[in-house]
């Protein structure tokens, strides 16, 4: 029986070190769900494997380190280290969750972001840093939960609006005119992509930065005016 309690007994108390394990699971467990309800790829699972994974590893750094400055005066061991490489080591997970979709719209940082935040927690948990692990996690769910608020107050601050756009033209030579007619309606253009369609068409997607005031539908009707358009498509 003692043989088993030892096999127990680590340099941390051992209720301290579950209590950390659980923390660490309780908190981004949370986030998950938030995740979760959401649908998106990285939920309840994924959140709880990195946050305890990562508290067990920094439970595991400080411990060795505490372990070995006791066994010998000429080992000297960084209690973080381990911890230290569970955040460059998260990031292949993060990067998998990062997509460019077809409009050229960049999807999943967001999660990238959650991903890298539940290391941390993990981190602050096994470390014992309980408050800021609470702390940050709320902080989290709030900026989750409300963001959309910031956003819509943003826009509404913002002289300008981004849009968007995809139009089917007829060949190339008709990409000049589009652009030189959309300067002319007032409209600035902040990207553009070019790429020929299977119809032997030309496919041109804009961003274009229009004033808040200005419809959406105007720059449909306004597109849709030109005879040299076959199709549009717009997304705000």
């Amino acid at each position: 029986m003692s043989l088993l309690l030892s096999y127990f007994d680590d340099g941390l108390n051992s209720v301290s070190g579950l209590a950390r394990l659980f923390l660490a699971c309780f908190l981004c467990g949370l986030i998950g769900l938030e995740r979760e309800s959401k649908h998106k790829p990285v939920g309840f699972k994924t959140c709880v494997i990195i946050s305890v994974s990562s508290c067990l590893l920094t439970l595991i750094s400080i411990q060795s380190a505490l372990y070995y400055a006791g066994s010998s005066d000429n080992i000297r061991t960084d209690p973080m280290r381990l911890a230290a490489q569970v955040i460059s080591g998260v990031g292949f997970l993060g990067a998998g969750v990062i997509l460019l979709r077809s409009n050229q719209v960049i999807s999943g940082l967001t999660t990238a972001a959650i991903i890298w935040s539940a290391a941390g927690i993990g981190i602050a948990c096994g470390a014992g840093f309980y408050l800021y692990a609470s702390v940050t996690t709320v902080l989290i769910l709030t900026m989750i939960k409300f963001s959309h608020v910031i956003t819509r107050l943003s826009n509404r601050l913002s002289r300008y609006q981004g849009i968007d756009a995809s139009v089917l033209v007829m060949n190339s030579d008709a990409i000049e005119t589009l652009l030189t007619d959309l300067n002319l309606k007032g409209y600035e253009i902040d990207n553009i992509n070019i790429m020929d369609n299977k119809k032997k068409r030309v496919e041109v997607r804009l961003r274009l930065n229009v004033n808040n005031k200005s419809d959406i539908f105007l720059l449909y009707s306004t597109l849709k005016g030109f005879d040299y358009i076959y199709s549009v498509s717009l997304n705000r």
